[in-house]
């Protein structure tokens, strides 16, 4: 079992929709091909449509809702950890601003030459210190840091900020979960 999950594209729009479609034309994936698409609620009192948001996306695969956005990244790498799944999108349900990632497993990277943007190194549900020992980083090589409110949002700002400053490790933190992205 490969023990990488890959971050292909991150994307954010004013609706779900726009974001999951935005990722996938990023990434030049087919939306034939997403296994799963797992939505973070960033907000309980918001559930729009989620059938149709799915089918204006262009994805006819399975969807289920998980309680918060970093859970919905969680949930969706340990799929593809497992054997699962090799491609999955993780989308924000939020009334304003909606983010979508494509995750991808290392076999899907090679059967499908795809461009990973990043790597996510190591997750945590007891904060920032178990995911740096888990990945083996000291904090001192972690160049950006940063705590959210929403996990697909937060993880595509993150990945910018890494870009921008041409850093390798970037940690994100959002109550007591963290998660530990490189950069590729």
């Amino acid at each position: 079992m490969d023990r990488d999950v890959f971050i292909l594209s991150a994307a954010s729009d004013a609706g779900s929709a726009g974001a999951i479609h935005t990722a996938l034309e990023q990434a030049d994936v087919d939306p034939a091909r997403v296994q799963d698409i797992v939505f973070g609620l960033e907000d309980s009192t918001y559930l729009p449509d989620v059938e149709g948001l799915v089918h204006d996306a262009g994805l006819t695969c399975p969807f289920v809702f998980v309680s918060s956005g970093m859970r919905a990244v969680f949930f969706s790498a340990q799929s593809i950890l497992s054997g699962d799944l090799d491609i999955v999108m993780v989308a924000s349900l939020a009334e304003s601003a909606s983010a979508a990632l494509l995750l991808v497993s290392p076999d899907a990277v090679g059967r499908y030459n795809l461009m990973p943007r990043a790597r996510l190194a190591a997750r945590s549900l007891v904060g920032t210190g178990s995911a740096l020992r888990a990945a083996g980083i000291p904090a001192e090589d972690v160049a950006v840091s940063k705590t959210g409110e929403s996990g697909a949002l937060s993880v595509k700002e993150l990945l910018e900020e890494l870009e921008q400053g041409q850093s390798q490790w970037g940690m994100l933190s959002i109550g007591d979960s963290a998660l530990l992205v490189e950069r590729i």
